[in-house]
């Protein structure tokens, strides 16, 4: 029979709402992708051509054909869902505030990071289009699929906390490393998809034939410090996006090596802690997303391969607050 006491009506609360999280990450992706056709609209890999992102942009400008209100609609109601469901899990974790090491502050910063993101929406409707709202809409969901995570976490019996021994410890600040490194991969590509950065390198593992053709990354990367809001990803030129896309790969490089020598050590030095599964999820989870990200780019950046890179990261993403998680100290009994 299923439990209808308070606190297990907020555990099912936060684990829903971390479903139409990830649910409003990955089909954020996909709108992301799919309204870019990739960049490349023209076929596989951009028929192996290096293409600016004016280009790009022309070209998907001309060959529109998926009309985007259904895309509109859906997310609305992914939003609207995720609303409810947060006020919900704030009034729960208000009504349960007096019990031991109940949570109230993290589900009503979540529920008014929603409500701004969704403001700046209504504000910048306009500007939709625009590589940095994008990216503010996209940190923004990321932070709260981040935090109702980490409320599912504390809430849940499964992936316990471990004893802070010195071995502990120092792998929880790897695990810290870790998710820096993971973040700033994850960061930098969504930086290249919001401007059509991908098809200035459409082959792999070399770009445009070269391991290091000629990039401008203060173009790429510094440009929008300038122009605000209003920066275009029409007015970056070759080198600039091959700057993003190249930057992209080079973190995910680092993020690979770090993370892959992170598991292979929580495997190997994690049974006396009983952290060593952790390392093999974490292997799991990192391969999963390496694999689709070279697959996306030797297919030709296809959608399907694209989308999958990106969910995959999401969950590599929760894999790391996960491990986080488990090496951090037990939560005192009445705090």
């Amino acid at each position: 029979m299923r439990n209808k006491s308070k606190p297990a009506r907020f555990f099912r609360t936060a684990m829903a709402a971390a479903f139409f999280a990830l649910a409003a990450v990955i089909f954020g992706a996909y709108v992301r992708l799919s309204e870019a056709e990739l960049g490349c609209p023209n076929g596989p890999a951009c028929a192996g051509k290096p293409l600016t992102p004016s280009a790009v942009q022309a070209a998907v400008n001309a060959q529109q054909k998926s009309p985007r209100a259904w895309k509109d609609m859906v997310t609305r109601y992914i939003a609207g869902a995720l609303g409810l469901m947060l006020m919900r899990l704030a009034v729960l974790g208000w009504q349960l505030r007096r019990r031991a090491g109940q949570q109230v502050l993290i589900p009503l910063i979540t529920l008014v990071l929603v409500f701004s993101l969704t403001a700046v929406s209504v504000f910048t409707l306009d500007l939709q289009s625009k590589p940095l709202v994008m990216m503010i809409q996209f940190l923004g969901s990321l932070l709260v699929l981040t935090l109702l995570w980490w409320i599912v976490l504390r809430e849940q019996r499964l992936f316990r906390s471990v004893a802070g021994t010195p071995l502990v410890r120092a792998l929880r600040r790897r695990a810290l490393a870790a998710l820096f490194f993971g973040l700033l991969a994850l960061t930098l590509g969504a930086w290249s998809n919001v401007n059509y950065a991908g098809p200035a390198c459409p082959d792999f593992p070399t770009c445009q034939g070269e391991y290091w053709p000629t990039v401008d990354f203060a173009d790429g990367l510094l440009r929008w410090n300038d122009e605000g809001l209003t920066f275009d990803r029409t007015e970056l030129d070759l080198p600039g996006a091959a700057a993003i896309h190249l930057a992209h790969r080079a973190a995910a490089l680092i993020a690979l090596l770090y993370l892959g020598w992170l598991s292979l050590h929580v495997l190997r030095v994690g049974i006396q802690e009983s952290v060593c599964r952790y390392g093999l999820l974490l292997l799991v989870m990192l391969s999963f997303a390496t694999a689709l990200g070279i697959i996306e780019a030797v297919s030709g950046l296809s959608l399907l391969a694209a989308v999958g890179h990106s969910a995959a990261a999401a969950f590599l993403l929760l894999t790391l607050v996960t491990l986080y998680h488990v090496l951090r100290a037990p939560r005192a009994s009445g705090k």
